[in-house]
Protein backbone atom coordinates (compact mmCIF):
# COMPACT_ATOMS: atom_id res chain seq x y z
CA UNK A 1 0.00 0.00 0.00
CA UNK A 2 1.10 3.59 -0.76
CA UNK A 3 0.78 6.86 0.95
CA UNK A 4 -1.65 7.65 -0.59
CA UNK A 5 -3.41 4.72 0.13
CA UNK A 6 -2.89 4.78 3.78
CA UNK A 7 -4.39 8.21 4.17
CA UNK A 8 -7.54 6.72 2.65
CA UNK A 9 -7.70 4.22 5.01
CA UNK A 10 -6.88 6.59 7.69
CA UNK A 11 -9.75 8.96 6.77
CA UNK A 12 -12.07 5.71 6.24
CA UNK A 13 -11.95 4.88 9.76
CA UNK A 14 -12.48 8.52 11.33
CA UNK A 15 -16.18 9.71 11.93
CA UNK A 16 -17.49 11.29 9.45
CA UNK A 17 -17.35 15.45 9.56
CA UNK A 18 -21.16 16.52 9.59
CA UNK A 19 -21.90 20.43 8.99
CA UNK A 20 -18.59 21.37 8.66
CA UNK A 21 -17.57 20.43 12.14
CA UNK A 22 -19.75 22.75 13.19
CA UNK A 23 -22.83 22.22 15.82
CA UNK A 24 -25.42 24.17 18.52
CA UNK A 25 -26.76 23.05 21.61
CA UNK A 26 -28.21 24.51 24.87
CA UNK A 27 -26.91 23.73 28.48
CA UNK A 28 -26.15 24.93 32.04
CA UNK A 29 -22.73 25.96 33.02
CA UNK A 30 -20.61 23.79 35.38
CA UNK A 31 -17.60 25.21 36.04
CA UNK A 32 -15.43 27.88 34.29
CA UNK A 33 -11.09 27.69 34.34
CA UNK A 34 -9.69 29.92 36.17
CA UNK A 35 -8.25 31.48 33.09
CA UNK A 36 -11.30 31.54 31.87
CA UNK A 37 -10.27 29.91 28.59
CA UNK A 38 -12.34 26.29 29.43
CA UNK A 39 -15.62 25.73 30.67
CA UNK A 40 -17.96 22.57 31.51
CA UNK A 41 -21.06 22.29 30.66
CA UNK A 42 -23.88 20.20 31.20
CA UNK A 43 -25.61 20.12 27.57
CA UNK A 44 -28.74 18.60 25.47
CA UNK A 45 -27.81 16.69 22.10
CA UNK A 46 -26.30 19.02 19.88
CA UNK A 47 -27.86 20.30 16.33
CA UNK A 48 -25.63 19.97 13.49
CA UNK A 49 -23.13 17.72 14.92
CA UNK A 50 -23.30 13.67 16.08
CA UNK A 51 -23.25 14.67 20.06
CA UNK A 52 -25.45 13.37 22.28
CA UNK A 53 -26.14 14.58 25.87
CA UNK A 54 -23.52 14.65 28.07
CA UNK A 55 -21.45 16.76 30.41
CA UNK A 56 -18.11 18.07 29.08
CA UNK A 57 -15.52 20.35 29.39
CA UNK A 58 -14.47 22.34 26.14
CA UNK A 59 -12.24 25.08 25.59
CA UNK A 60 -12.74 28.65 24.13
CA UNK A 61 -11.46 29.65 20.11
CA UNK A 62 -9.72 33.23 19.67
CA UNK A 63 -11.80 35.87 21.32
CA UNK A 64 -14.60 34.05 23.15
CA UNK A 65 -15.04 35.79 25.79
CA UNK A 66 -16.60 33.90 29.19
CA UNK A 67 -16.10 37.18 31.75
CA UNK A 68 -19.66 37.69 32.01
CA UNK A 69 -20.85 34.01 32.56
CA UNK A 70 -21.03 32.17 35.95
CA UNK A 71 -21.58 28.25 37.01
CA UNK A 72 -25.36 28.04 36.74
CA UNK A 73 -26.46 29.97 33.68
CA UNK A 74 -28.03 28.59 31.01
CA UNK A 75 -26.53 29.06 27.73
CA UNK A 76 -26.19 28.32 24.00
CA UNK A 77 -23.50 27.74 22.31
CA UNK A 78 -21.84 27.02 19.16
CA UNK A 79 -19.00 24.51 18.75
CA UNK A 80 -16.74 24.37 15.22
CA UNK A 81 -13.95 20.74 15.33
CA UNK A 82 -10.64 21.42 15.23
CA UNK A 83 -8.43 19.47 12.77
CA UNK A 84 -7.24 17.66 15.89
CA UNK A 85 -10.67 16.11 16.47
CA UNK A 86 -11.46 18.06 19.29
CA UNK A 87 -14.61 20.48 20.01
CA UNK A 88 -14.19 23.99 20.63
CA UNK A 89 -16.70 26.90 21.79
CA UNK A 90 -16.39 29.86 18.98
CA UNK A 91 -19.64 31.41 20.60
CA UNK A 92 -21.39 31.38 23.50
CA UNK A 93 -24.51 33.40 24.80
CA UNK A 94 -27.28 33.35 28.17
CA UNK A 95 -30.64 32.59 27.36
CA UNK A 96 -33.19 34.57 28.62
CA UNK A 97 -36.16 32.38 28.06
CA UNK A 98 -36.93 28.61 26.86
CA UNK A 99 -38.00 29.80 23.45
CA UNK A 100 -35.11 32.33 22.83
CA UNK A 101 -32.13 31.56 20.65
CA UNK A 102 -29.30 33.84 21.03
CA UNK A 103 -27.35 32.65 18.78
CA UNK A 104 -29.23 33.79 15.69
CA UNK A 105 -30.19 31.19 13.12
CA UNK A 106 -28.14 27.50 12.40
Amino acid sequence: MDASQDSMAEDATQEPVLNGGVGQATGTIESIGADRNFVTIDHGPFDGIDMGAMTMGFEVMGDTDLSGFTEGDVVMFEVKRGRDGSYRIQEICRKSSEEENCLGAF
